[in-house]
């Protein structure tokens, strides 16, 4: 019986038992697969700036971030409207100074079923350890990146995942700072999938689980657990200040283990939301790093390979179900509101979704990645989603002493004695 209900929950949009409010009815689209203007191949990341006026997306198969002008007017005819393209196809050119052999030698190996502007190796990691300057090596390429974020109303924050490395890159294309390199030690990072940044200005970055460690003397399957994955938090100095997880230890199902944890969300409240794919559970912690909640089934659905997460102000959270091919739209208790899509290509339809943000007017935007294209859902109840962190008003300055006048130093004539100078 119970494998005929999760049946019915999977060829279904909405399971028996929930009553969706209809929030959300499909309005347009925007993209389609190909390497031009307009066009998206496998696009994993996509984040509203702070004041939601700009749209930016990693179209990760083409190498490069497409920037979106956001139209939110009922009457707009094109909601997005591209405004910038960074970056190529190519990640590697030969502009830099090889550092070592695996930088100077790189073939086309198992290029069987993958994008053929991927190439086998390591590029650009050598050296990467600390925070560098743009001009030190070249930046304006990336090698799949898959996510990204805001600080800011016009800095992107870029997971550009081939290549270890987190991009701080201006709207003007100007590379500000790289953090990371490959590996496993804090501040190092090994195929970083999931970014974002809280009000403060702290920086969290997910990593997934890698396959296993070489000549260590274990079996097999011992080998394809060792290594665990990780969630690490650095303060606005990009100092690593707190960890999750731990890349050598095994992963597991315990609420400090994970199974390649592929997002990382932080509300305005500062809780954190990780998106623990292999598990199919999203994770809650607050700020000090302490569970909160395990949000990963109800009575007849579950969920499948959950990826991007994402809040509005009234407190409802959207999960993008990539495994099932919809999103959920929860209320602050966790509880089922709606069921956004399934599985297709036409109009409205979802294909491995990788994202779902809210918009503004709270419009629903998903990155729909097996279709390369962005599916926008129309919000009936209009309701404002930005700026999302709250403004700080600056403390009022300090009132300047002025230095005393020469006047008011000396003593008043009457004072003093007849025939003595002032001075």
């Amino acid at each position: 019986m119970m494998m005929l209900i999760g049946l019915w929950c999977r060829l279904s949009a909405n399971p028996p038992g929930v009553v969706p409010t209809d929030h959300y009815n499909f309005l347009t689209s925007v993209g389609e697969p190909g390497t031009g203007r307009n066009q998206l191949m496998r696009p994993q990341g996509l984040a509203f700036s702070p004041d939601g006026r700009l749209l930016a997306v990693t179209d990760t198969d083409n190498n490069r971030v497409c920037l979106y002008y956001v139209d939110d007017r009922p009457t707009a005819t094109q909601p997005l409207l591209l405004k910038a393209i960074y970056s190529g196809l190519w990640p590697w050119d030969d502009r830099h100074h090889f550092k070592d052999s695996a930088d100077k030698y790189r073939e086309r190996d198992f290029l069987e079923g993958r994008n053929p502007n991927y190439l086998a190796g390591r590029a650009y990691q050598n050296g990467q350890a600390e925070i560098r300057p743009g001009e030190a090596v070249p930046m304006d390429h990336f090698n799949l990146p898959e996510s990204l974020t805001w600080l800011g109303t016009d800095t992107l924050l870029i997971a550009d995942t081939g290549n270890h490395r987190i991009k701080a890159m201006k709207l003007n294309g100007k590379v500000i700072w790289i953090l990371g390199q490959e590996g496993w030690k804090d501040g190092y990072f090994h195929h970083p999938l999931g970014i974002d940044a809280d009000c403060e200005g702290n920086l969290y970055v997910a990593e997934p689980r890698s396959n296993y460690l070489r000549d260590i003397g274990l079996d097999l399957l011992q080998r394809q657990r060792v290594q665990g994955n990780r969630m690490q938090k650095f303060s606005p100095q990009l100092k690593p200040v707190g960890r999750l997880g731990h890349m050598h230890h095994m992963s597991g199902r315990d609420y400090r283990q994970f199974k390649n944890l592929t997002r990382v969300w932080v509300s305005a409240g500062g809780d954190i939301y990780l998106a623990d794919n292999g598990n199919h559970r999203i994770m809650v912690f607050d700020q000090t790093l302490q569970k909160k909640a395990e949000i990963g089934k109800w009575p007849l659905y579950r969920l499948r390979y959950p990826n991007g997460i994402d809040g509005a102000l009234d407190g409802r959270i959207a999960i993008a179900d990539t495994g099932n091919h919809r999103v959920l739209i929860l209320s602050p208790d966790y509880k089922i509101r709606q069921i956004v899509g399934k599985f297709g290509t036409l109009p409205g339809y979802l294909a491995k979704p990788a994202e779902a943000r809210f918009g503004p007017n709270g419009d629903l935007y998903i990155l729909n990645s097996g279709n390369c294209r962005i599916d926008i859902f129309r919000n009936i109840e209009t309701s404002r989603q930005f700026p999302r962190c709250p403004r700080h008003e600056p403390p009022p300055p300090e009132p300047v002493k002025e230095e005393p006048k020469l006047e008011e130093l000396l003593p008043p004539p009457g004072d003093q004695p007849a025939g003595q100078d002032s001075f």
